[in-house]
């Protein structure tokens, strides 16, 4: 965040005294506390060629110095008709300097002293005389009155400036206040996303960068099993460091490595192994979880006006590692329920395939090819996770498939058939009640659907069928066709890749057929050959299947 309320770019009051004395006509010189000239008169033609003459700045330099540190020295006349007002630079009521404007009167230019400056100036005095009758014109009376209301004016011009300085300070709170709140807003927003921890971290250093005046921001976690896999060990970087990010991340490993009291923030400068030559300041904020860091946010190289780290800087990183270290947590349980949510899925789908002794590791691989062709068809992450999960437990409802009909060596009867058909609403019922699941049971009830219309337990046809169940269903009959049934062994990849074409826009969606046939199946392939043994299946189970 840059600041642009900075004092260098606030107006000087005595630099704007200066140009309004020049605006009345008023000659100025500006000088230290000690006499020295620093600035002299810029008028142009012969009345600049006078008051920048030797002979006269001479006498102003020993006029100002006989100040000597007063705050307001009354006007001093410099010869007759000829006064010097002067307006006291100070800081903290101390006299750095002075503005002095110069008031002549007509008489001024009559004098012995005014003809001896020009010939010190090697001028005509008649003629310098004439060009510097329009600015001669201010009577001894009035000499007071000129320097009390230029005093008044530079009275206003500091108020002005202290107020300015004042409002620019206020505004710069209330901008630091802005930003923090709004970055802890937007983290806050996304804390509800706890899947999602490398890209909350991501964020959380993109806008620390896009708030702070630093080169780059990092965060870096320590080993430690109960953060989520996807952020332990692992450092993240956003900007331009000065070094490479391998160096970057080795130098800070090194730093906090070093640090005695890791779950404290530190400033550090001149850190060993930072460039150039250890580099300006960095600052080390620390994630803390149950008190002990998980992690630190840094941030290095600033910029801007201002090169040393500010309590705008330490405070936004203390509030984005405040944010951190409880999403972290959060995300860590997040991983740990979910991985206790699918071990339940599949537990219970191994127990679905258990009791269908012929279709072994059949849940996971379709649960597998689903996601699979899901990412080929361009869905969200989301989204694929989904219908995984889906093609997980499509066929729950079996266990409400009496075993001797499952198991059932010979043909079906109609009757055994038509309780084989059931499954995907049984399926549908037992998962209907539990609220993580609600967005997967369209691919449990419908998996079953052909594109033709002529499927159960619906007759749904086309894009009327759910695209999750148009997926299950194609992967579900694959994995059935590559598998050994008691009437046959498994068909030939060729043979079911050519099945699975040739039903294109009848049994199965034709634009999903393409997708299928491209992609690898190499790991479904490992997964068949880590399956159980399989054995004999009624003929008319495939149809089913």
């Amino acid at each position: 965040m840059t600041n642009n309320c900075s004092s260098d770019s606030r107006a000087d009051p005595y630099r704007l005294a200066r140009e309004r004395c020049r605006a009345l006509g008023l000659p100025v010189w500006r000088a230290n506390a000690a006499g020295m000239l620093i600035e002299e008169p810029a008028d142009a033609g012969l009345v600049g060629l006078w008051l920048r003459s030797g002979g006269l700045a001479l006498r102003v330099s020993r006029a100002i110095a006989d100040f000597d540190g007063q705050i307001d020295p009354p006007p001093s006349e410099l010869f007759d008709g000829c006064w010097l007002i002067s307006l006291a630079e100070t800081r903290r009521r101390r006299v750095q300097g002075y503005t002095v404007a110069m008031v002549l009167g007509p008489q001024a230019l009559s004098t012995p002293d005014f003809e001896a400056i020009c010939r010190t100036g090697q001028l005509d005095p008649a003629a310098t005389r004439r060009t510097m009758r329009a600015i001669a014109k201010l009577e001894p009376g009035s000499v007071r009155h000129t320097a009390q209301l230029l005093r008044w004016m530079l009275t206003d011009l500091r108020r002005l400036a202290e107020d300015a300085d004042t409002i620019g300070e206020f505004t710069g709170q209330l901008s630091s206040a802005y930003e923090t709140i709004d970055l802890l807003y937007s983290l806050g927003r996304e804390m509800n996303e706890p899947n999602e921890p490398e890209q909350f971290v991501q964020r959380a250093i993109h806008r620390l960068h896009e708030s702070l005046d630093f080169a780059w921001v990092a965060a870096i976690f320590v080993d430690d099993p109960r953060l989520a896999p996807v952020v332990n060990s692992r450092m993240f970087l956003y900007g331009q460091p000065t070094m490479s990010p391998l160096e970057l991340e080795c130098a800070i490993r090194n730093l906090i490595g070093r640090m005695e009291e890791p779950n404290i923030r530190h400033i550090i400068s001149d850190a060993t192994g930072f460039e150039p030559d250890g580099g300006p300041q960095i600052v080390v904020q620390p994630v803390l979880r149950d008190a002990v860091p998980a992690g630190f946010l840094l941030a290095g190289e600033k910029g801007g006006i201002d090169p040393q780290v500010s309590s705008y800087d330490t405070h936004a990183l203390e509030a984005a590692a405040g944010c951190l270290g409880p999403f972290l947590e959060n995300a860590a349980l997040y991983v740990e329920q979910q991985a206790m949510f699918m071990g339940t899925l599949k537990a219970l789908t191994s127990a679905i395939d258990a009791k269908d002794k012929y279709t072994c590791g059949h849940s996971e691989r379709v649960a597998y090819l689903a996601g699979r062709l899901a990412e080929a068809h361009g869905l969200p992450r989301e989204q694929v996770e989904r219908i995984h999960i889906a093609g997980l437990v499509h066929d729950v409802g079996k266990i409400g498939v009496p075993e001797e009909v499952l198991g059932k060596a010979g043909r079906l009867t109609d009757e055994e058939f038509d309780a084989i058909k059931l499954h995907p609403e049984i399926g549908h019922r037992i998962l209907r009640d539990i609220p993580s699941l609600q967005d997967v049971l369209p691919g449990v009830l419908h998996h079953h659907e052909r594109w033709d219309g002529r499927g159960y337990p619906h007759g749904l046809a086309g894009e009327q069928i759910p695209l999750s169940a148009r997926i299950i269903g194609l992967v579900d009959t694959f994995d059935a066709m590559s598998s050994t049934r008691s009437y046959r062994p498994a068909m030939s990849r060729d043979q079911v890749l050519a099945e699975i074409q040739r039903c294109a826009g009848s049994q199965f969606d034709p634009a999903l057929v393409p997708l299928f046939l491209g992609l690898e199946l190499d790991v479904y392939d490992e997964m068949v050959a880590s399956a159980a043994p399989q054995g004999a299946f009624s003929s008319r189970v495939r149809e089913a299947a």
